[in-house]
């Protein structure tokens, strides 16, 4: 019912939510819903059949699922991400192939550029070894750089990952991280999306993917990025969240080579508030959760880490 309504026009989220709270909803009809959520009805109204259509989708989908050994959660759901719930922009519906952790509230994402510097592979894979020694669930995208190097790094420790992919499960992209998602799963991981079977990378789906990641995770830690990455989508959610970004302090090699991929680290670490405020699109409050890591001294601070304030 609810994956049906999800595929009507106009109704997202927020129209989902309203139905869910609808007493017994599955045994009303859909004429009974769509008069007490305006965008259902609107959307009926609009398309001839919609309703019928939408059915039959749905079930193809279902079907896809089984197909895939996959399964579809919602927030009604008592095995939905708890820290995704509490995001209050999250997608109503996941599609997940694999294993959640089975402490979801102990995830940091570890995320960053596609072309680290040699002491940012370094980084990130110390730090996803240090999550998963705590026994912390690594979140991270699945794409070439850092998330590639945080999900092998922490398979490799023997600890638990989940990928956040842009596109439905049906593939993997990009193509030559198969291996590594068939890793994921063989190790006891997930791989999630809030997109259906069927549907392909489209670019405007990165950046829901990013949010999604931040919304999986306590915090999350960006390894390195220059002042456009697109690792700032989940940096930014993480602080909109009331959530901790954590930021590892360049090399002095780096630094002298001008490296273009730190510099989002450099300003965030050395410029000025306004500056900082403005990269990160938050409010200079927010800066307080903004956590420096200058040695790997400063990973115990990561694990220590209070539950988010807006999370319960």
């Amino acid at each position: 019912m609810l994956m049906a309504l999800s595929l009507l026009k106009g109704v997202g989220p927020a129209a989902l939510r309203k139905v869910a709270r609808i007493s017994k909803f599955l045994d009303l009809s859909i004429d009974t819903i769509a008069e007490q959520v305006p965008a259902i009805a609107k959307s009926l109204n609009a398309t001839p059949y919609a309703w019928t259509a939408a059915l039959e989708i749905a079930n193809l989908q279902l079907d896809l699922v089984e197909a895939h050994c996959a399964r579809v959660l919602s927030p009604m759901d008592n095995d939905y991400p708890s820290l995704l719930a509490a995001t209050k922009d999250d997608p109503f519906l996941i599609y997940v192939k694999g294993a959640l952790s089975s402490r979801p509230e102990r995830s940091i994402a570890i995320i960053g550029t596609r072309e680290p510097t040699a002491h940012g592979q370094k980084t990130a894979t110390r730090i996803a070894h240090f999550c998963a020694d705590q026994g912390w669930s690594v979140v991270s995208g699945l794409a070439i750089g850092c998330d590639g190097i945080a999900h092998r790094a922490t398979i490799d420790a023997g600890g638990h990952t989940v990928a956040v992919l842009a596109h439905g499960l049906q593939m993997v992209a990009p193509t030559r991280h198969q291996r590594l998602a068939d890793s994921i799963l063989e190790s006891g991981g997930a791989l999630v999306s809030q997109f259906r079977f069927g549907l392909n990378v489209q670019a405007q789906q990165y950046v829901q993917r990013d949010r999604v990641q931040a919304g999986l995770a306590q915090g999350v830690v960006m390894i390195q990025s220059d002042v456009k990455g697109g690792s700032l989508h989940a940096s930014r959610a993480a602080l909109e969240y009331k959530r901790w970004l954590a930021i590892p302090y360049p090399t002095s090699a780096d630094r002298d080579r001008n490296e273009p991929k730190v510099q989002a680290n450099l300003l965030i670490v050395e410029g000025a508030q306004e500056a900082k405020a403005l990269l990160l699109r938050c409010t200079p409050s927010d800066l307080e959760r903004v956590l420096v890591l200058r040695s790997r001294e400063d990973y115990s601070s990561l694990a220590g880490i209070m539950v988010p304030e807006n999370f319960n």
